[in-house]
């Protein structure tokens, strides 16, 4: 009589049925951590930006708290105007004359949210486009939004959260 050494049918199918369950559960849990990680974009995103704008404050209130433009990011060229708390609200294309505020909204508006957030935020691999005439993007990380209340809102497109900045108290929100 021969020895044969091998697995039966029975065998190989416990070991099918066992992979089929253990992908099951794993399948979801990985799902679910890439959710956790879009949210954690958003959020480092949001903290990011919040940093920016308290240390263009901090520039702001180095330059004598004047509502003239000022270089924050040392380029030479003054880009930004504050408001009288100290916070970004305009944009200016050659340090002087004012291209755009929040608060005109419309294409204007968004580009100028765009702008503010590149300025303050050295950004790596994320992208902010502002929105066109329709509200909408179709491309980029982020699109960046004015709203009639003096604010910007940064909707991250894969998961639809939002970055919320109030250009009156400075305040930064996210999930």
């Amino acid at each position: 009589m021969r020895n044969e050494s091998g697995f039966t049918l029975i065998e190989l199918v416990i070991v099918v049925v066992l992979l089929g369950l253990l992908a099951a559960v794993a399948l979801p849990r990985y799902l679910n951590i890439s959710d956790k990680a879009r949210s954690a974009v958003v959020a480092s995103t949001g903290g990011a930006f919040s940093a920016g704008l308290n240390v263009a404050k901090t520039q702001w209130e180095l330059n004598e708290r004047t509502d003239r433009f000022v270089d924050i990011d040392g380029t030479g060229v003054a880009r930004l105007r504050f408001n009288k708390e100290g916070y970004p609200v305009a944009i200016s294309g050659d340090g002087v004359h004012g291209l755009s505020e929040i608060k005109d909204g419309g294409v204007a508006g968004n580009d100028t949210c765009g702008q503010i957030f590149y300025k303050v935020v050295k950004t790596s691999g994320i992208s902010i486009i502002p929105a066109d005439e329709t509200g909408k993007c179709n491309s980029g990380d982020f699109c960046a939004t004015a709203t009639s209340e003096n604010s910007c809102v940064f909707t991250y497109r894969r998961t639809n959260e939002k970055i919320t900045y109030d250009a009156k108290t400075g305040e930064v929100s996210y999930p």
